[in-house]
């Protein structure tokens, strides 16, 4: 239902008509862009939820509702066929606020072709409108080409799309490697059974086909057809060996089938797996990667991923049990049932089962243990990922440095970047640091770190970025002579406007103009420009974003690392070297016989007497300094952790 009537969208006069009906929401930005599609069990509550002042909104949201200008709703008869709805749209029109799970044809699928006599072949896209069946999709290629290579060599199917001769079998009939049903020496009905057979394996039912198996060397035998019954007792004697080797991960009632799914996140990406468990044992591992835009948590793309997932699959596929992760919590409470309904109802019209899918997660036991190794195999799938991201980059610096000077639309190629970041506890030894790329290269030999003097025993971020980019560019080559800094091709700001603001105010006192720089706010991997209200949103998964990523954590490192380094000199020095009785050798003699300060602040005054060999009086003043005029480590390093990793 839109809004079309040439007036202008008023949204408090559009929530006033939602009805309080199931169905499909869609938001749009000024400029007409769809932003988002949702479902909703009641449009009006769901929508209205939005534009509450008091809402607890994710990240993403209060994003979204910032750029929202209007919306409309498609209003249908239930929830299931709303989310039906919604998953055909939002494949349709891919709006950029949604967790859109990847393309994965970059993974080979394993298939059943729908011809008269099928084939098994391997192939990257896996359209399900045909007769086809598909497994998979493998994410070990290696792995795929094993299993092709077993069930061709027991389970002989046709593998040639058109016979290569017409008066006799090709090769692949004499290797044993097709049974020949173009020159008719196989009938029909026993290759149905072979290709049975093989959908069995894939689907992992090997329980259920070492029984079919089995029944057809009995009824060989009986036939008198030894030659036959011996290919099937090979066949079967394959598929214990591989059942042997395959990983026994449940015992509690291996008759149900299940799929455990694990996730990991980082700023960019969530990586899932999907561990695939039918009668007690693990026989496939998948997975599958979901870009995080806008801020978007785990939760929100782990939800995603299942409601887009598991209502694409056949119906064969669809396991009884679905082990989460992450439990729905509030609105995804009623998404969560929705879904169980829909795939219980896909398998009950499919005729598979009655049994009603569930959706657990537990906290103990077996199943938490299999969300364990799920989980992570997730985190080693994310490393994996950010591995790839970073040989890319090292291997094509100048595709993201292109990349960068399109999208910030800078003057000259960005040859030398350099970073800044500040560092403090609570405006304790404040610092500041500043590395540089060149080249899209870590150039370590020209990194440069800053004690900062304006702020020190205040937290002023503000004030230490104006103090650093006053006391960098006063040393730029264009005012310091030869021996001046060489001058950036672009200056990147770790914050938001607020820092880029002061960066901005430091250069214009300096009388500096024209000098590129921007800011990177890391809540939303935003950029911002001096003079722009509006943000600059790079691709997710763009090169160039990465590169603008890696250079910020660098800056981020080298501060932080040389933080820390004064705050423990500083500590040494003013809790050993302040007190009365205690030298220089007296402190090195109890450092190297303690071990650090910490250790001194738990030593009794006996132990500094025995081990530290300090006179009474001088341990006891130790002893009595240590424990009542420093703080404690626990809370400084809580205080410090809480700073740095703002």
């Amino acid at each position: 239902m839109g809004n079309d009537d040439g007036k202008p969208f008023d949204i408090q006069e559009g929530l006033a008509r939602l009805p309080g009906r199931p169905g499909v929401y869609r938001m749009y930005a000024a400029d007409g862009e769809l932003l988002y599609i949702g479902k909703a069990k009641n449009l009006k509550s769901r929508v209205r939820s939005y534009f509450q002042s008091n809402a607890q909104h994710s990240p993403k949201n209060r994003q979204l509702v910032r750029l929202i200008a209007r919306f409309d709703y498609i209003v249908t008869d239930n929830e299931m066929e709303a989310l039906i709805l919604e998953d055909n749209l939002v494949k349709k029109h891919h709006p950029r606020f949604n967790v859109l799970l990847r393309d994965d044809k970059r993974f080979p699928w394993l298939c059943i072709t729908g011809e008269p006599f099928p084939r098994l072949i391997f192939t990257r896209t896996a359209d399900r409108r045909g007769k086809a069946r598909y497994f998979g999709p493998y994410s070990n290629a290696g792995a795929m080409y094993q299993t092709l290579r077993m069930l061709r060599k027991h389970f002989p199917m046709r593998q040639r799309r058109k016979p290569l001769f017409r008066d006799r079998p090709c090769m692949n009939y004499f290797i044993g490697t097709c049974p020949g049903p173009c020159q008719e020496k196989i009938s029909a009905g026993d290759y149905d059974k072979t290709v049975r057979q093989v959908e069995l394996f894939l689907k992992g039912r090997t329980n259920e086909l070492l029984a079919n198996i089995e029944q057809q060397m009995r009824e060989a035998s009986e036939a008198m057809n030894f030659e036959w019954a011996a290919k099937l007792r090979d066949r079967y004697v394959a598929v214990q060996e591989i059942m042997a080797h395959q990983q026994k991960v449940h015992s509690d009632d291996d008759r149900l089938s299940r799929d455990v799914i694990g996730a990991a996140a980082d700023e960019l990406r969530c990586s899932i797996i999907v561990l695939k468990i039918r009668e007690g044992k693990l026989i496939a591992s998948l997975t599958h990667e979901l870009p995080l835009v806008y801020g978007s948590t785990v939760e929100e793309a782990y939800s995603s991923f299942l409601s887009q997932y598991y209502p694409a699959l056949d119906p064969e596929e669809i396991p009884d049990e679905l082990i989460l992760q992450y439990e729905p919590k509030h609105e995804d409470e009623d998404d969560a049932r929705l879904l169980g309904d829909l795939l219980t109802h896909r398998r009950k019209a499919g005729g598979i089962s009655k049994r009603r899918v569930s959706l657990i997660c537990p906290r103990q036991g077996e199943k938490q243990e299999m969300l364990a190794m799920a989980a992570k195999n997730a985190r080693e799938a994310l490393a994996q990922s950010r591995l790839a991201d970073a040989t890319r980059l090292k291997h094509d610096p100048a595709r993201a440095l292109i990349e960068l000077q399109e999208a910030l639309d800078l003057p000259d190629y960005p040859a030398r970047m350099e970073c800044y970041d500040i560092s403090h506890v609570q405006g304790a030894y404040t610092v500041a640091s500043m590395v540089v790329f060149t080249d899209g290269q870590p150039d370590r030999a020209e990194y440069r770190r800053f004690k900062i003097k304006s702020a020190e025993g205040k937290p002023d971020d503000f004030q230490s970025m104006l103090e650093v980019i006053r006391r960098r560019f006063r040393r730029s080559r264009k005012d310091g002579g030869e021996d001046g800094w060489e001058e950036p091709d672009l200056v990147i700001i770790d914050g938001g406007k607020g820092q880029l603001g002061m960066a901005v105010k430091a250069l214009d006192e300096l009388g500096i103009e024209n000098q590129p720089i921007v800011s990177l706010a890391k809540r939303f991997e935003e950029v911002y420009k001096p003079g722009q209200q509006r943000p600059v949103i790079l691709p997710r998964q763009s090169s160039a974003l990465y590169l603008l990523q890696q250079i910020r954590d660098e800056a981020h490192r080298f501060a932080i690392t040389y933080h820390r380094n004064l705050r423990e000199k500083g500590a040494r020095e003013s809790v050993l070297d302040n007190i009365p009785g205690i030298g220089k050798k007296r402190r090195m003699n109890l450092l190297n016989r303690f071990g650090s300060v910490e250790q001194l602040r738990t030593a009794s005054v006996e132990e500094l007497v025995r081990i530290g060999g300090l006179p009474a009086r001088t341990a006891e003043t130790v002893y009595h300094t240590l424990r009542h005029d420093i703080p404690s480590p626990n809370t400084l390093q809580g205080d410090m952790e809480q700073d740095l990793t703002r």
